[in-house]
């Protein structure tokens, strides 16, 4: 039987639609500076601070405790607004789960997502060393957003890359992204305490706009 010969048309698209938001306040913020020292102070005077576990390196309601925690507070509540746009209205003005994490050379973060926590995710960076270099690059620590689109322990054929977006951090630079997508931090090295401040926002919409919305 001879083969028909016909038109076949090609269309190739990129299928990871997310929005990820980038804020810095000035390198020189005195907050960010008093912020990281009151996370790292809080842990006491323990002699081998490598040995922590991680949950005794979170410093919890980091952004109630202290001056310098209300004044980042209404920052990030800020900026939680300016990604939601028109949507901001239905922001939870009450609920903002947050901590400081503080991470001790050689110390990482595995790959996890916030939703359990909220539905608006910030990772606001205290300490860093990437100033003056472009958001996405490899910084120390390498913070990376993974493409939340398949399992992490699926195959891949050849020509599919991981799509991963490195941040290289630096103080006050926060991160905004929704919550349901996984990132994780690669190991630090350095002779002090990396620091930085997760923030979960909750968004709450109401039944008959979430069934017009999602149904």
């Amino acid at each position: 039987m001879p083969v028909l010969k016909m038109e076949v048309r090609k269309t190739s698209l990129e299928l990871w639609p997310t929005q990820v938001s980038f804020f810095e306040t000035p390198v020189d913020w005195e907050v960010n500076r008093q912020l990281a020292g009151e996370a790292i102070s809080s842990l006491g005077n323990l002699e081998d601070r490598h040995a922590l576990s991680a949950s005794k390196r979170r410093v919890r309601g980091i952004l109630e405790r202290s001056a310098a925690g209300q004044a980042l507070k209404p920052h990030l509540f800020a900026c939680a607004r300016d990604v939601l746009g028109s949507w901001s209205s239905y922001l939870d003005p009450d609920h903002c789960e947050n901590r400081a994490l503080v991470i001790a050379p050689g110390g990482f973060i595995s790959t996890h997502k916030d939703s359990r926590e909220g539905d608006l995710t910030c990772v606001h960076f205290l300490t860093g060393g990437g100033a003056g270099q472009p958001i996405n690059s490899v910084g120390n620590p390498r913070f990376v957003i993974e493409d939340p689109s398949r399992y992490f322990d699926e195959a891949r054929l050849p020509f599919e890359p991981r799509h991963g977006y490195s941040v290289s951090p630096r103080p006050g630079l926060s991160v905004f992204f929704p919550s349901h997508v996984p990132h994780n931090q690669h190991p630090y090295q350095g002779s002090t305490p990396h620091v930085q401040v997760v923030a979960n926002f909750r968004v709450n919409l109401p039944d008959a706009l979430e069934e017009r919305l999602f149904d």
